[in-house]
């Protein structure tokens, strides 16, 4: 049996990707403006509330316009892992709709939908450096090094790690907890394929790699950690 072209292959995964985030999307927003519609007093917690739910139909959004823009690839991830690693990094925390949510003192859901908030607006500008190169598979389509990527190689990772702990103080189940911990896991295994797909596709990222740390931002003035992972 004949595989498809790599050219086929990514259109299969364009085209899935757009679909169920345009789908997600929408059943987003449905909900949203029905809840709003049957909202009842708008005390300060329910307005940031609705603006939590704002900033991820937003950032959602913004996937599905670069997932249809985005560049041909340059270079894809080989084997069955980094694709099973990049679909349970991405959507393991879609169980979280089967888990119920905890009662938490208001004070508690508002500092959960602030973090949120910020973890989404964070979210969000890094998509939008990425831009056209913005991927779910480990792939190489073009090796961006400004904006947010100045400060760490991989900047979206830790913006959505901000929107995962508000995720946890806003529903504080051992469910969520765990489901985090997993999603945690395998973004994890997905940077480490990417990583492995960038080195190979840009002679110069390991120019890139000392100059800029993986994941953690580095304090002014402190030496480069050696093997540039951190």
């Amino acid at each position: 049996m004949k595989l498809p072209s790599p050219e086929m292959r990514d259109f299969i995964g364009r085209a899935t990707m757009t679909l169920y985030f345009t789908f997600w999307v929408t059943l987003k927003t449905l909900g949203l403006i029905t809840a709003i519609q049957a909202s009842g007093e708008w005390t300060g917690v329910r307005i940031i509330d609705v603006v939590a739910e704002i900033a991820a139909i937003c950032f959602v959004s913004l996937m599905v316009i670069t997932t249809v823009a985005r560049l041909s690839p340059l270079k894809t991830a080989e084997g069955v892992e980094p694709r099973i690693s990049a679909l349970i990094g991405s959507f393991a925390t879609v169980t979280l709709i089967a888990v119920p949510r905890a009662q938490i003192a208001p004070q508690l859901e508002l500092v959960a939908d602030s973090v949120t908030i910020f973890g989404f607006v964070l979210c969000i500008s890094c998509l939008w450096w990425l831009g056209r190169s913005f991927s779910i598979v480990a792939q190489a389509r073009r090796l961006v090094t400004t904006g947010p990527y100045r400060i760490v190689r991989h900047p979206l990772y830790v913006c959505e790690t901000v929107v995962l702990l508000g995720i946890v103080l806003r529903n504080p189940k051992w469910a969520t907890v765990t489901v985090c911990i997993v999603c945690l896991a395998f973004q994890y295994r997905r940077l480490i394929n990417e990583e492995k797909v960038l080195r190979a596709a840009f002679p110069e990222y390991d120019e890139y790699a000392r100059r800029v740390p993986m994941l953690l931002p580095r304090v002014y003035g402190a030496a480069a950690p050696v093997s540039g992972h951190f």
